[in-house]
């Protein structure tokens, strides 16, 4: 029998087993009436097997077409994410576990979906200032990324996140969803948030904690600083020599450093940290120096303690300093909580102190007066992890986790968790003047980047150790800076200096 004639029998065959064949209903309409001929007995199994793998593989599709495109087939909504609430979202979290149970509490109190959390130690070793060597028995933080659903880790890690291909970029906001299990925030990140977290020109997390470093003048101290206009960091070095011990910046371990980006990001116009071309650290040059010297010079005049930003706020809103640097950040232990909500609803918010006006730079160029945005590495974000099973829950659930409703405890409950677009994340009594300026400043798209390379925290950590020493007269300015750049060159070999130049020029938007 030849190819063509067989052919025809099986076409014959499929025509015949149809219901119109049968006497059913020419749902078609494009079979004859006269086409009555039944197939032998022994064509019906082939038939069937036939019509059931065609439905097998109809249904098949389907479902990898949903699976693409995570979203339900069903005619009630074609655009409605399916979320299971059977299989547990895998998340990450830097923190402590005090800090999980409470997210794993709230989050029961909105969704039947179960979290199998692992905690990871935020950065603090100074001596690897990072969490991604294991501790104990904790896994390291780069492990349990390419494990988990949800990764909620510092910012100063999100450009070794891209670099590992742990992370993926959040899913687009979903809009006007009528769904009741929909947890997201449907807000728009302000400028200044959307910024801090691009890497390589593309979106890749969600801001959860983030608070801006101001100038805080409480009662005695109004008279010599004007919130109306923006203090310079002479005036600042001028108004701790009047008041020796009661004015301060944050310089208490992993704070150090920070403060000095800090000065640094409000003082430089053009380059930042490190050559593009070859990477090679900038601190050395007398600008970076200067910078040193001036927060040396004010720290003389400080409290013996350093201080955390939270502390800095706290200790001006209640009188013990008359200013300082700093920002609100909940606390755990609440002592004296309506006092302190009192006192700081006296403090005067400042924009955040800038270069004096007749500075010069090496060559000679007079530099900007700048009014850039400077966002804390501690910083929290939150990312799709790239090992992500099941993406709709996860994006669902991070973005409650970035201020959608229901996440208010948490943000009252967990120390450093701020959210930008959330006005619950910071108590309007304990903050006082700072959330109505803090609104304002996340407008500011001019953000200077963070320390975003592959083992920044170890960067971080040598930055902060050689600042402190010089802090507390261990070493010249000098000294300390050539200290530090000693430190990030020799870690530009280890980690190889084509790949952290890459990385670098992406944290700088330049890839």
């Amino acid at each position: 029998m030849s190819a063509k004639t067989r052919l025809a029998k099986i076409e014959s065959a499929d025509r015949d087993a149809s219901p119109t064949a049968t006497g059913g209903p020419n749902r078609g309409g494009d079979i004859s009436p006269s086409n009555q001929a039944r197939e032998p007995e022994c064509g019906q199994p082939s038939v069937w097997r036939r019509r059931q793998w065609l439905a097998w593989t109809s249904a098949a599709g389907v479902a990898v077409l949903a699976g693409c495109r995570e979203t339900s087939v069903s005619d009630k909504s074609e655009s409605t994410p399916t979320v299971r609430t059977d299989v547990p979202l895998r998340v990450v979290w830097t923190g402590t576990d005090a800090d999980a149970d409470t997210l794993r509490r709230t989050w029961q109190s909105i969704s039947e979906q179960p979290l199998k959390i692992t905690v990871i130690p935020p950065p603090s070793d100074s001596k690897t200032g990072s969490s991604s060597e294991p501790s104990g028995d904790k896994p390291s933080i780069w492990a349990a990324a390419a494990k988990a659903d949800v990764i909620a880790y510092p910012l100063s890690q999100l450009g070794e996140m891209v670099s590992r291909d742990l992370v993926m970029p959040p899913l687009k906001a979903d809009t006007g969803s009528n769904d009741d299990t929909d947890f997201s925030a449907n807000k728009v990140d302000p400028p200044a948030v959307r910024v801090a977290t691009t890497y390589g020109r593309e979106l890749q997390a969600k801001c959860l904690g983030g608070s801006l470093p101001a100038m805080l003048v409480g009662e005695k101290a109004t008279s010599k600083v004007s919130s109306s206009s923006t203090i310079t960091w002479q005036a600042f070095e001028q108004l701790a020599s009047e008041f020796p011990g009661q004015v301060a910046e944050p310089t208490a371990e992993g704070w150090a450093g920070v403060s000095y980006l800090w000065r640094l990001a409000s003082v430089l116009s053009a380059t930042w940290l490190f050559d593009r071309n070859t990477l090679e650290p900038l601190l050395t040059q007398p600008e970076y120096v200067d910078v040193l010297r001036q927060m040396a010079a004010t720290a003389e005049h400080g409290p013996e303690s350093p201080m955390t930003p939270g502390e800095v706020f706290r200790n001006v809103g209640s009188g013990k300093l008359v200013a300082g640097i700093g920002f609100p950040q909940n606390r755990t232990e609440r002592t004296d909580a309506d006092d302190e909500a009192a006192a700081t609803s006296n403090v005067q918010v400042a924009a955040f102190p800038i270069v004096e006006s007749d500075v010069v730079d090496a060559d000679g160029v007079k530099l900007e007066r700048t009014g850039r945005v400077v966002f804390a590495p501690q910083t929290i974000v939150g990312s799709l992890a790239a090992s992500c099973r099941q993406t709709a829950a996860a994006n669902q659930f991070l973005k409650w986790l970035a201020g959608g409703e229901g996440s208010e405890p948490l943000y009252r409950s967990i120390p450093g968790l701020q959210h930008p677009t959330s006005s619950s994340s910071i108590d309007d009594a304990a903050g006082g003047n700072y959330q109505p300026w803090l609104r304002s400043a996340w407008q500011n798209p001019n953000v200077m980047p963070p320390l975003n390379l592959v083992g920044g925290d170890r960067y971080l950590a040598a930055l902060d150790t050689e600042v402190r020493k010089c802090l507390t007269g261990g070493q010249t300015p000098e000294d300390a800076c050539a200290a530090i750049s000693k430190s990030w060159s020799e870690l530009h070999k280890e980690y190889g200096v084509t790949k952290q130049k890459r990385s670098w020029q992406r944290a700088l938007g330049l890839l």
